[in-house]
């Protein structure tokens, strides 16, 4: 009898043990599978986030080159009609009138000239069907040669077998391109600019580089973004948009430097 109740016990004690470790087993599995659906919950809101930033990123770079284009096309209709049609008035008044004027009309149809080329050369360089057909070098040439006019100097040079990177990602470099040679304008008190473009095996580099009077990068933003200016998140942002990667160095009375690299798109 009392073998008999030692055996009851020790079959109680062990299927409670069981049970226990069995219950056990249970909430540590709840646990993980707890765990493991709210990484991936994270995981997918972290994406759509990612995902719905990209797009609202493409919509509004859809919006900024269809009216970059339209004011391109009006510039090129409206307003260069416009100038025509005052060269053309110049030039008769010329024929009439008195020696007195007439150093003061021909500078004017000469500055109506200047206009003309200034506006054809601008609706160009916003006219997104031209760039996308003549190519991100040629619209780049172009855009240096624009620069040249008013009194830098400049420099490019390009090394490489030129490949297509695609009209939406060419589009966004080109633009960004512009952003950088407008800021040096606007900003940088710049004589030289240099711009090198390198077409390597699995990349596209180019590097534009100005002998301006620069910035301090700490002023400009922290790596957590909450004092960068609009200017450069905007950059960051488009790139980023085209899988590439942006580099801008700055001193003080030392120029700045943007590198930008556009991995090559599989054939």
């Amino acid at each position: 009898m009392q073998t008999s109740f030692s055996e009851i016990t020790t079959q109680v004690l062990l299927i409670s043990t069981g049970l226990l470790l069995l219950f056990g087993a249970c909430i540590i599995y709840f646990l993980f599978f707890y765990q493991r659906k709210r990484f991936r919950h994270q995981n997918e809101v972290s994406e759509l986030k990612a995902n719905f930033s990209k797009m609202l990123l493409q919509s509004k770079l859809e919006i900024q080159e269809q009216t970059l284009d339209h004011i391109g096309k009006e510039l090129h209709a409206n307003i260069g009609q416009i100038a025509s049609l005052i060269n053309i008035n110049l030039q008769e008044i010329l024929h009439d009138d008195t020696e007195m004027n007439r150093g003061n009309i021909m500078e004017t149809k000469s500055l109506t000239k200047q206009l003309l080329a200034e506006l054809k050369a601008l609706s160009t360089s916003l006219n997104t069907d031209h760039i996308m057909k003549i190519g991100f070098v040629k619209a780049l040439e172009n855009e240096l040669g624009r620069l040249a006019k008013v009194n830098y100097e400049v420099k490019f040079t390009k090394s490489g077998e030129t490949f297509a990177l695609g009209s939406d990602k060419e589009i966004i470099l080109f633009r960004l391109c512009q952003e950088v040679l407008n800021n040096i304008i606007k900003h940088a008190m710049a004589k030289s600019v240099n711009v090198t473009l390198r077409y390597n095996d699995d990349n596209l580099n180019l590097t534009i580089e100005d002998d301006g009077k620069g910035f301090v990068m700490d002023e400009i933003g922290n790596s957590d973004g909450t004092r960068q200016s609009t200017g450069l998140l905007n950059m960051k942002k488009r790139i980023k948009l085209i899988n590439g990667e942006i580099d801008i160095k700055s001193e003080l009375e030392a120029g700045t430097k943007v590198s930008v690299t556009i991995p090559k798109q599989p054939a």
